[in-house]
């Protein structure tokens, strides 16, 4: 049986993503994670490839050729770590800075569809209860 919750946040989610595919990201030439490593780098400028692979739980592999290709879009630059020669740390350049304002005007419009008959009390206590699942999800799974 499917948890209708879990259901919906999926089905949320791929709304979002599917909308945001067509009016954004190709668009821009965005294919796969690409997006996700400008949001990451754009809130934590100076992060490592790693980094990303680590928050976004991604593939390696995925993560380097997205970030080579924003690179050759001209929406990232990768500096070597300082402190560790074979990681890159990575940041936006000004058309990458463009692009964090598109996807979050486009995030932001979203928002404001989904949330369209919600009281702010009744948002408030959502995003509450999202982050109490989130915060479950990190927890080692228990299968007893």
């Amino acid at each position: 049986m499917t948890d209708p919750v879990l259901s919906s946040l999926l089905k949320i989610n791929r709304q979002r993503m599917r909308i945001l595919r067509h009016t954004v990201l190709t668009p821009n030439g965005y294919v796969g994670v690409m997006h996700l490593i400008v949001l990451y780098i754009g809130r934590h400028p100076g992060a490592s490839q790693e980094d990303v692979v680590s928050f976004f739980a991604l593939d390696k592999a995925s993560v380097a050729r997205s970030a080579r290709r924003l690179e050759d879009l001209g929406h990232i630059r990768r500096a070597p770590d300082p402190e560790n020669r074979r990681q890159y740390q990575l940041y936006l350049t000004p058309a990458g800075e463009e692009m964090l304002a598109v996807l979050d005007q486009a995030t932001q419009r979203f928002q404001r569809q989904l949330s369209a008959g919600v009281s702010p009390e009744d948002w408030r206590t959502l995003a509450g209860l999202l982050q109490q699942l989130e915060e479950n999800s990190r927890k080692p799974p228990d299968f007893n």
